[in-house]
């Protein structure tokens, strides 16, 4: 019997395994596809974007960081999407944790920031801190959550840095807003900073990343 074909689709260049190496782990009999939305481009051929309404930060195949607008890779998401449903996939993971409403595929989407929305109302969390890699996604990220209902408090913090300063900044914030729990608005973390984080706070901290892959993985 022939593997099942999962499908990873990042917003970058693929292949990502750092992003992918827990994925095959909730999924070792299964063959996971990758593509990326600037799998054919070049850094030449991407727009200068500095000020753009909700920046997302990926990376190219040589490690390289860039920023880029989300408007901008929808339809290349889209086209790599389409690639791997070509190729086979049954189902299919965003690694990013943006909205991408647009979105779609014949076979099953799995988007992290649908999910986390779907977990946190069954769970009927309500108050909720978002913490953001780049402040420049503080806004954006506090009105798309906003819109879907939670009352939210974003701010920006470096989980390779768990020190003093950063665990009174979390310690400042759900005290002063009663959180009810701690959201990655992010996919990619490392489970080690993640794993650290939880053991540091009392309240539930979900990762929208792992969550959308242990979602998918259950269903197969």
């Amino acid at each position: 019997m022939s593997q099942k074909r999962i499908g990873a689709l990042t917003i970058g260049q693929s292949p990502r395994p750092d992003r992918v190496a827990p994925f095959e782990n909730l999924l070792p009999g299964c063959e996971i596809l990758q593509a990326g939305a600037l799998d054919d481009l070049t850094l030449d051929d991407l727009p200068e974007q500095p000020n753009v309404a909700y920046p997302l930060v990926t990376q190219m195949q040589d490690g390289t960081l860039v920023m880029v607008a989300e408007s901008f890779i929808t339809s290349k998401l889209q086209q790599a999407l389409n690639q791997l449903e070509t190729n086979g996939v049954v189902a299919t993971l965003l690694l990013c944790a943006g909205t991408f409403a647009d979105l779609h595929g014949t076979q099953p989407l799995f988007v992290p920031f649908k999910i986390g929305c779907s977990t946190l109302s069954a769970l009927q969390l309500k108050s909720i801190g978002l913490i953001t890699p780049v402040r420049a996604q503080e806004q954006p990220i506090r009105e798309r959550w906003e819109k879907m209902g939670w009352q939210p408090t974003v701010w920006t913090a470096d989980l390779s840095v768990q020190d003093e300063k950063f665990q009174q900044q979390l310690t400042d914030q759900i005290n002063a807003k009663n959180l009810d729990c701690i959201v990655l608005d992010y996919v990619g973390h490392p489970f080690e900073q993640v794993i650290q984080l939880q053991k540091s706070v009392e309240v539930p901290v979900i990762d929208l990343g792992y969550l959308a892959m242990v979602t998918l993985a259950s269903t197969l």
